[in-house]
């Protein structure tokens, strides 16, 4: 099994263990704010950013279903993307005069996500098992 994950190397599970922590954190931030935390959210979005609240809703939404995208492996280019502009409104506008201590965390995030959005979903995501299955349908209904 170590051998396996060392001593090749395996693009794939890496892509899919970044997926994983990446989406499951943007799923549990999303959820928080969604779910009991969007009063002081939409505050920060409408005051400290001067932005109008249904942005704030949108960027909630994005890490929620964003996150539920990257750990399902569906979408994820444009779910990676996504969540890469939400995390630097975070880090650049609602964390600008923050300390790095405060800042780090979406930054992060920011670049967890652009490494996600260039190399994709990899092998082990339903986005591949769609371009299998799509690629198996094309090369069978293409036979003489």
């Amino acid at each position: 099994m170590l051998r396996y994950l060392f001593a090749r190397g395996n693009l794939h599970l890496a892509l899919l263990t970044l997926r994983l922590w990446t989406g499951a954190m943007m799923l549990y931030h999303g959820g928080l704010k969604l779910f009991g935390g969007m009063d002081r959210f939409l505050e920060t979005v409408t005051v400290k950013l001067g932005l109008p609240a249904p942005l704030g809703w949108a960027a909630a939404l994005t890490e929620f279903v964003g996150g539920a995208l990257l750990v399902f492996g569906f979408l994820v280019r444009p779910a990676a993307l996504a969540t890469a502009v939400v995390m630097a409104v975070a880090a650049f506008g609602a964390h600008a005069s923050d300390p790095w201590s405060r800042k780090e965390f979406a930054l992060c995030y920011f670049v967890l996500s652009i490494a996600i959005a260039i190399a994709g979903a990899g092998d082990y995501s339903l986005d591949a098992r769609l371009r299998q299955k799509a690629t198996y349908r094309y090369q069978t209904t293409d036979a003489p």
